[in-house]
């Protein structure tokens, strides 16, 4: 089969510009007196629980596209106006929020993305990943994990993370918001850099609420998809795109509850495509292995594609990005970032092969993968 790689110029654009800017920051920390850098580094949850406590009480909200004093704001907000100055004095100082004069303040391009109603909203990532579920971790439980090999949720909360979503609903549907926020992390571009028109259906194992499969639909005319999540997040899905998009694009779009651990959506085609986004990071590779088993006897007689969209962590010298999002994954899961050799070693243990893998333009990197 021909490649599936499309806008490799522009893709490859993108990633020179990703290493000079890794370089460039590089050079500036390299600038910095190696005891005041250490000093940087081991403060730096000063500034993301700076940047939690503003997000949850919702002062990019209250500030919306106005200027505004900090004691209005705070006197808006019920909080005490001189605390809320130098807590907005130091995001301002960062780049979060524009200082315009002593004690006036207006949304920028950083705080923008902090509003509910902003179009590349991460609201719910920040509150997510500065939960008190998902920093207990990592402030009591680290240390332990490293001598143990637990996992540092499980230790905290007695359950691991799955389970626990499935006994607090208010913290699923938070977990839920940030997995769809993904998309105003990374954009969309990526989505142009693989041909999906090869295809006539896909099936989004883990889809959520089904917006990353829409996003894909809206591009490719010819294209279906079916959504497949857990029934609490499909119970939601199926009425959340009501009267919010056209009808004739709802209509392409189906979902199906169930559990991918236990079977995953018959193929009916060689021409499905099976859409793995951000899964297998999340498990070990017993746990993959589980469901690529399950996909092994979904694709039945067909020989369909299978895409997964995920981090390929360099062998050496790894992305900080990367590096971030595996210490993320020990910390709430059994999985990792795979190297590409851990890939085509887990891939092939389970009866696929990797055939591509596909640079786009985000941190995340396309497998192509079919049935050996």
């Amino acid at each position: 089969m021909s490649s599936l790689q499309r806008n490799a110029f522009k893709v490859k654009v993108f990633q020179g510009v990703v290493r000079f800017a890794n370089a460039l920051t590089s050079l500036t920390h390299k600038l910095v007196p190696p005891p005041f850098r250490i000093i940087q580094i081991g403060s730096a949850y000063w500034q993301s629980r700076a940047l939690y406590v503003a997000t949850e009480l919702g002062v990019a909200d209250e500030i919306g596209d106005k200027v505004m004093a900090s004691d209005v704001i705070a006197q808006r907000l019920g909080l005490h106006a001189d605390n809320l100055y130098r807590l907005l004095r130091m995001l301002a100082s960062i780049g979060v929020f524009d200082e315009c004069d002593e004690r006036i303040f207006r949304n920028n391009k950083l705080s923008h993305c902090l509003r509910s109603d902003a179009e590349q909203s991460v609201r719910q990532m920040v509150l997510l990943h500065n939960s008190p579920e998902m920093s207990r971790p990592w402030f009591e439980m680290l240390s332990p994990a490293l001598r143990s090999g637990e996992v540092p949720f499980a230790l905290s909360h007695k359950e691991e993370l799955f389970e626990y979503l499935d006994h607090h609903p208010k913290f699923d549907s938070l977990f839920t918001g940030a997995m769809e926020s993904v998309e105003s992390l990374t954009g969309t571009d990526h989505l142009d850099d693989f041909d999906w028109g090869r295809f006539e259906r896909i099936i989004d194992v883990g889809g959520s609420n089904g917006s990353k499969a829409l996003a894909i639909l809206k591009r490719n005319p010819g294209l279906k998809a079916l959504v497949f999540d857990r029934p609490q997040v499909i119970e939601k899905a199926t009425s959340h795109w009501d009267d919010r998009i056209d009808e004739d694009l709802l209509a392409r779009l189906t979902f199906m509850s169930g559990d991918m651990l236990q079977a995953i959506p018959l193929a009916h085609s060689n021409l499905d495509l099976y859409l793995f986004i951000a899964i297998f990071h999340c498990m070990d590779d017993t746990q993959a292995g589980k469901i690529l088993t399950n996909l092994r006897m979904a694709c039945a007689q067909h020989y369909p594609t299978i895409a997964i969209i995920d981090c390929v962590a360099e062998a050496t010298r790894i992305n900080p990005t990367v590096a971030s999002f595996d210490m993320q994954m020990l910390i709430g899961t059994r999985g990792r970032e795979r190297t590409e050799a851990e890939w085509r070693a887990l891939l092939t243990r389970n009866g696929f092969v990797l055939q591509e893998v596909i640079a786009t333009r985000t941190f995340a990197r396309l497998l192509v993968v079919k049935v050996s």
